[in-house]
């Protein structure tokens, strides 16, 4: 085997190499990117599920808690409202609790009451203790309820989980960023005698990097495809064996994060490769052999 094509094969194995190198990093950020749009949305899911719950005083006649109804429609932190009679909450009361317990009571103790759904950004601490205190100035109405502990709960996980998943996130990013970049200097390590002497006789920089970066780009745009791939395969497993762990996946989000991995792979792989063929460019002669 002639060494030209002994050559060959080597950068062929090479840039194989490269290629199945960044795809993976690719594929594990963009796991992890998944995740983290699927915290977000479930959050948003929790927040735009947040109930008030308005009991409106014993003896407030219907118009009257039509109208206060109407007047919270009107309210900025006001998503939608739902109104329950007192004879309907007892047949939710009766059928939570499996027995009549008017037959013991005798007369209906519930009344009547308005659910409140907030805006998401209104379903915060701070604003739902606000917004209760609000309403609870109003003579029409009785107890405001709602699980605070929910709330905090969402709030303090969310905390916690941005925190440990951005560290996680820039720590992957770092090891993946000196992989590739590791992998890149190796496979253009064969070709520094060739670069230096183009750089001898008078090749301009450009000139010089514009092959090594045209192929960087090529790398990184297949890397990108191959990871989006196993991407779309790993939700395709996902949604016959764990169907509700999609459930808050839109299409939306899907192509924002395989945007992401795309345009990721491609900088990647272009900025390893331009640092790469720099720094054999800025190499003396004589240090080329022990480089």
């Amino acid at each position: 085997m002639s060494n030209a094509r002994q050559d060959r094969m080597r950068a062929r194995n090479s840039g194989v190499g490269t290629v199945i190198g960044i795809t993976l990093v690719l594929f594990m950020l963009g796991v992890l990117g998944w995740l983290a749009l699927n915290g977000r949305a479930i959050e948003r899911y929790f927040r735009e599920n947040m109930v008030m719950e308005v009991m409106m005083e014993r003896g407030v006649k219907e118009v009257d808690v039509m109208q206060f109804r109407k007047q919270l429609d009107t309210e900025p932190f006001t998503a939608s409202t739902g109104f329950i009679t007192a004879d309907e909450a007892a047949a939710l009361m009766k059928a939570e609790l499996g027995e009549d317990f008017l037959a013991v009571t005798g007369a209906n103790p519930l009344t009547a009451s308005i659910q409140l759904h907030l805006k998401p950004a209104y379903a915060q601490p701070d604003s739902m203790k606000w917004i209760a205190e609000h309403l609870r100035q109003d003579r029409r109405t009785g107890e405001v309820s709602y699980n605070a502990t929910v709330l905090d709960n969402i709030d303090a996980n969310l905390r916690k989980l941005t925190l440990i998943g951005g560290l996680f996130c820039l720590l992957l990013l770092i090891i993946a960023v000196a992989l590739i970049n590791n992998t890149i200097r190796l496979a253009i390590y064969s070709k520094r005698f060739l670069i230096r002497t183009m750089h001898l006789v008078g090749a301009t920089q450009w000139f010089i990097k514009k092959p090594f970066l045209g192929r960087s780009l090529w790398q990184g745009l297949v890397a990108g495809v191959l990871a989006i791939g196993l991407l779309v395969a790993m939700l395709g497993v996902a949604r016959n064996y764990v169907p509700d762990l999609l459930a808050f996946t839109d299409v939306a989000a899907l192509a924002v994060l395989f945007g992401g991995v795309l345009l990721l792979g491609l900088l990647i792989s272009l900025v390893s490769t331009w640092f790469a063929v720099r720094r054999y460019l800025r190499m003396r002669t004589d240090d080329l052999n022990f480089h």
